[in-house]
């Protein structure tokens, strides 16, 4: 699996690399209806923009993952619950066999 992923990596990262340097040209960026105007490189325009949708596209895949990690955290509580009631059960049991064949 992690052959794969870095087998995948490489070109992304090799077109991201071209991207960046065949894409170096200055351009006024601006967002209305502010007044500012900001010179980027168009390259570092896109990237910032794509790194920003990247970590908004993580932190929205986290939070629909939160019941998951929910349920899975109450079921583990409940595993060891009931590991420890199996113990406790299981304890019992062998007192009261012992009892039973002094």
């Amino acid at each position: 699996m992690k052959l794969l992923h870095f087998l995948l990596s490489i070109p992304v990262l090799l077109l991201t690399i071209s991207f960046a340097v065949s894409n170096g040209r200055e351009m006024p960026f601006s967002l209305w209806p502010f007044p500012f105007e900001v010179v980027l490189p168009v390259s570092f325009a896109v990237l910032a923009m794509a790194l920003l949708f990247f970590i908004i596209g993580g932190a929205y895949g986290w939070a629909l993952s939160i019941p998951v990690r929910n349920d899975r955290f109450q079921q583990a509580k409940k595993i060891r619950d009931l590991t420890k009631k199996v113990a406790e059960l299981e304890a019992a049991a062998e007192k009261k066999d012992e009892k039973e064949n002094a």
